[in-house]
């Protein structure tokens, strides 16, 4: 396929660090693409039909490329956002077991002293 190489200008506007990536290997994104300055540019050249046609080939099979890396991205997110999720309700269980696990070593401390619950001061437990 024909490959259209774009020369590397300096770009002020920002872009992610993978669209950065993509552009110093000579690629491009749809968020490159957008940026102003290449806007500006595509505008004055006028390509003939075949060109174009070619244009829009390249184009649709790196945009096919990007949606199905933001495709695999959203699932590598969903993937880590359950797994937080599952170490979160284990943290509350590990929570949850050492406040029952510590409020009896408290009435055990207190049984030893040979004071009943109801007579220990508020807030103890």
């Amino acid at each position: 396929m024909l490959r259209y190489p774009h020369a590397l200008t300096p770009i002020s506007e920002e872009i992610s660090p993978a669209d950065h990536e993509v552009l110093r290997n000579g690629g491009s994104s749809s968020t490159i693409e957008r940026l102003p300055s290449r806007l500006q540019a595509a505008k004055r050249i006028l390509p003939d039909d075949k060109t174009r046609s070619e244009q829009h080939a390249y184009e649709a099979s790196y945009l096919r490329a990007e949606l199905q890396w933001h495709k695999e991205s959203k699932q590598v997110f969903l993937r880590f956002h359950e797994r937080v999720s599952e170490i979160f309700g284990m943290m509350e269980d590990a929570i949850a077991e050492s406040m029952t696990n510590l409020q009896e070593a408290e009435r055990r401390y207190l049984s030893i002293w040979d004071h009943s619950l109801d007579h220990a001061p508020e807030g103890n437990l």
